[in-house]
């Protein structure tokens, strides 16, 4: 039996047709299973600037884009309000790479104030420092105990 979409088999639809009904099939499929492409970013506008913190002078960056960045090959997790890239330091950190992925794309503060982490373990990932969340998504800043500067 032949199989058919839209009243025609697929054997005789044309070739662009063909291969619009795969397309949407697959991103069907990814979206059912979760699947995101690491290759296509949220940032729709790559030569364009950040804006930047006027306090901190860091790249403002969104939790929705951080979200974005939830696998092994490029992994941001948010602590004390500051977004950190630690792809490369998955395989260095001490407990082990599946630790910081069950926080990948999201806040990771609270386990990492748990664990007991010292101020030199937080100061040595200044080097993966990408940017700071908005001020409006912001938990850590302002008036409060627990501000950056304290830690």
């Amino acid at each position: 039996m032949k199989e058919s979409h839209g009243g025609l088999p697929l054997y005789m639809r044309q070739t662009k047709a063909i291969i619009n009904f795969s397309t949407q099939v697959f991103e069907f499929a990814s979206q059912t299973l979760g699947y995101r492409d690491p290759c296509v970013t949220t940032d729709s506008c790559p030569g364009r600037e950040r804006q930047k913190d006027e306090e901190s002078g860091l790249n403002i960056i969104s939790l929705s884009e951080v979200a974005s960045h939830d696998t092994y090959n490029d992994c941001w997790i948010v602590l004390y309000d500051k977004v950190f890239d630690v792809t490369k330091f998955l395989l260095e950190h001490p407990g082990g790479e599946d630790v910081i992925m069950e926080y990948a794309g999201r806040d990771a503060t609270i386990a990492f104030r748990g664990v007991g982490h010292s101020v030199p373990a937080l100061q040595a990932l200044d080097e993966y420092l990408e940017g700071i969340l908005p001020e409006k998504e912001r938990i850590f800043s302002g008036d409060g105990p627990c501000q950056w500067s304290t830690l």
